[in-house]
């Protein structure tokens, strides 16, 4: 379901069986920063969470080549237009990346989130220093809760007001080998 490919793929794109997770362009920034849309967008992206995450990766340095493995992507369909946003908060920081995410209203409860989410945290943990990836959703985020459980992330402790939830390794994945 979530393999991915670097065949015939831009440099930092990865590709699931129906996603192309892909770095940020500068105009997509720009676009996203400002609350303009891109042709190529689905009607209903980018929503009010996207534009927020484009301006904090941008604060923090996190587009562009840059960024580097750690950067922020945008999540399209193949062939077709860009429908969320997912990425890292920057590198990892005692072995712990964490990830965001956010799926255009339109394309929700058809597995493209789990999709993108499996995809991002396999190449995740596939990279030195990173041993684990955690993502962080409100209490009253049930979609939020159920993606991460179906992604083979796990309940954690947490300091803060929002609910963590850790994946340890690619075994945890859904489709994933030790």
């Amino acid at each position: 379901m979530s393999t991915f490919s670097t065949e015939q793929t831009p440099a930092g794109t990865l590709l699931t069986d129906r996603l192309e997770l892909a770095e940020m362009t500068a105009a997509e920034v720009d676009a996203l920063i400002v609350g303009d849309r891109c042709e190529h967008w689905a009607p209903d992206f980018p929503q009010l969470v996207d534009e927020d995450a484009a301006q904090q990766y941008f604060q923090a340095g996190l587009l562009g080549p840059r960024a580097g493995t750690f950067g922020a992507r945008i999540i399209r369909e193949h062939q077709g237009p860009a429908i969320g946003t997912i990425g890292f908060l920057g590198p990892p920081v005692d072995g712990i990346v964490e990830v965001t995410y956010n799926i255009a209203p339109s394309r929700r409860g058809l597995g493209f989130a789990t999709e993108a989410l499996i995809a991002l945290s396999r190449f995740a943990l596939e990279q030195p220093g990173v041993e684990r990836v955690v993502a962080y959703t409100d209490v009253a985020n049930e979609a939020s809760m159920s993606l991460l459980l179906t992604a083979g992330f796990m309940p954690s402790d947490s300091t803060g007001p929002d609910l963590a939830f850790v994946l340890h390794s690619t075994s945890q994945l859904p489709d994933g080998d030790s």
